[in-house]
């Protein structure tokens, strides 16, 4: 902090202490040094004096050391990572100390890249209420913020998977606010991976199992339709799917019929599959019912993840850290390598969420200032072959949505009915067949899935009550034959039609019941020819229905 700092330059035994240690060439090496458990000998020692050192706009301390240049400057020879001690001293007391690591480049260095892929998941609640309200809860505002400023920078591209729901709430909501959110995200999107996702949650092998195939593909086709139209300039990779879950044989082959020749799991979703020999080399899973089809499977290293889901004190270190690592992976693989690596390591947090917004963009940057490694797109995973080893998917109990196809069925048959009173052009119609697929969503509990029930199946029978009849009606007859004058009402922005049907016990109707169309906000009198069976008063009971005669409107 600036008091601390304005101290230490007042004192004038104040140094930073920069001790360059003996490089390190493995991946456990490298963790033992961050940890502080066994850092390696200390090779050369600066002291910066503070009141000497500079600072930048931001007031953050600027401590310049050359390379191999006499003089002030870290005399190093061989390619290679190396951790680095920065501490306060004053006189012979420490008062603080981190570690560090810089990766040393010479022309030596091997240009025998390792292909590299970072990878997430936003995937937040629901933003539709059951009511049929866009409400973004403060939690996903916030973490779709951490997605514009983990991506916003000079990092390398990485792939997100995006909840297509989300996206839609923001671009249809009427807070000024989501709509300059949507904006910031399609410009990070722009240099970034968009994958494939259904519109909400549906488990793949769980459709699979329960031969929803259609309503998955469905979901699917919305997701990404949604997906071109909200996300900018990005592009949607529609071949990786990237799981959080896991996936049993049936939910491979579903994706493999969709098109998907990748799928990617977090470590979390991968621990049916066991703890694999390596994170970098190629799977696959066959395509049950047909052998000439391979679906290729990578499993985000759970080592790196660990690191990424941590409490993360200190964000940039431990982003310096995570980066040193697979530099020094990147060694071990090439060695006695001469051919190029066909190795690709996937890195996310355990659970495939966004990792901390400092760590990413910071990790990201160091990636991509690294010679050794190529962050790529998880679509640049190689499709699998024969040579892929093969791994057996687990049958594994899939989510049960058998359960609540008779209550779904009801509510498709109640859309459809009262889709009948709509013009082919009505915004409704979507809007309708989203709620629909969303109150499919996986996601949703028992509790919660009889709430968007019926929330949704009230917002139908609402709309059906646009259109209506005075609710105290009394007709006089001037003869035998006559004509009634009802006045049918709309009260909806939109013109609605509806059939209409009347029945009394001493009158008959010549004609058959009517379909009428009301325009929007108006009202119409219908003309129905009567014959009256006898003379005094009786009752007349005028009952209107949705077009197709299967649900009735209003009262």
């Amino acid at each position: 902090n600036k008091a601390t700092l304005s101290e230490l330059r007042a004192t004038q035994k104040a140094v930073l202490r920069v001790e360059v240690h003996a490089a390190v060439a493995s991946r456990e090496a490298v963790r033992d040094a961050a940890s502080g458990a066994l850092v390696p000998n200390i090779l050369e020692t600066h002291d910066l004096s503070f009141a000497e050192l500079g600072s930048n706009d931001a007031g953050d301390v600027i401590a310049l050391l050359g390379s191999n240049a006499g003089g002030s400057s870290v005399r190093l020879r061989k390619s290679g990572i190396y951790p680095v001690s920065l501490s306060i001293r004053v006189d012979d007391r420490e008062s603080s100390r981190l570690i560090t690591f810089v990766n040393f480049v010479t022309v030596q260095t091997s240009k025998n890249s390792l292909s590299v892929s970072l990878v997430a998941e936003v995937n937040p609640e629901l933003s539709q209420t059951p009511a049929g309200e866009t409400l973004l809860p403060d939690s996903t505002r916030n973490a779709l913020n951490n997605v514009v400023s983990s991506l916003t920078g000079d990092g390398g591209v990485m792939s997100l998977r995006v909840s297509p729901e989300t996206l839609n709430s923001l671009a249809i909501s009427s807070n000024p606010q989501d709509a300059e959110l949507l904006g910031q995200l399609q410009v990070v999107f722009a240099k970034h991976q968009v994958l494939a996702s259904t519109f909400v949650p549906f488990d793949p092998s769980s459709a699979e199992k329960a031969k929803l195939n259609s309503e998955f593909d469905t979901q699917l086709a919305r997701g990404i339709e949604v997906l071109n139209t909200r996300n900018g300039d990005a592009g949607i990779n529609p071949r990786t799917w990237f799981s959080t879950r896991p996936i049993t044989t049936d939910g491979i082959s579903l994706l493999a019929r969709a098109g998907f020749t990748n799928v990617v799991f977090s470590p979390q979703a991968a621990q049916s599959l066991g703890a694999l020999d390596s994170y970098t080399k190629q799977y696959r899973a066959d395509y049950a019912g047909d052998a000439t089809k391979k679906v290729s499977i990578a499993v985000a290293d759970p080592q790196y993840a660990a690191s990424l889901s941590g409490g993360n004190s200190n964000p940039v270190q431990t982003s310096m850290a995570i980066a040193a690592e697979i530099v020094v992976q990147q060694g071990e693989l090439v060695v006695g390598q001469r051919q190029q690596l066909d190795h690709h390591l996937v890195v996310s947090t355990l659970d495939g969420s966004v990792p901390n917004p400092v760590l990413l963009n910071s990790l990201l940057v160091a990636l991509s200032n690294a010679p050794q490694i190529t962050l790529r797109p998880l679509g640049s995973i190689q499709r699998a072959t024969d040579a892929s080893t093969p791994l057996t998917m687990s049958s594994g109990t899939p989510i049960d949505l058998l359960s609540r196809r008779p209550q779904l069925q009801s509510v498709i048959d109640e859309i459809a009915s009262t889709q009948t009173m709509l013009t082919s052009e009505a915004p409704q119609r979507m809007w309708w067949e989203d709620a629909l697929l969303l109150i499919q969503s996986d996601a949703l509990n028992a509790d919660r899935f009889d709430v968007y029930l019926k929330g949704f199946r009230a917002q139908l029978r609402a709309f059906r009550a646009s259109v209506s009849v005075p609710q105290s009606l009394t007709f006089t007859l001037s003869g035998k034959s006559s004509d009634l004058r009802l006045q049918l009402r709309n009260s909806a922005n939109m013109p609605l039609s509806v059939l209409v049907t009347l029945s009394s016990a001493k009158l008959t109707f010549p004609e058959k019941p009517q379909v009428i169309t009301v325009a929007a906000n108006s009202a119409i009198d219908v003309i129905v020819p009567v014959i009256a069976r006898a003379n005094g008063t009786f009752p007349l009971e005028v009952v209107l229905y949705t077009p197709d005669g299967t649900a009735q409107v209003g009262k």
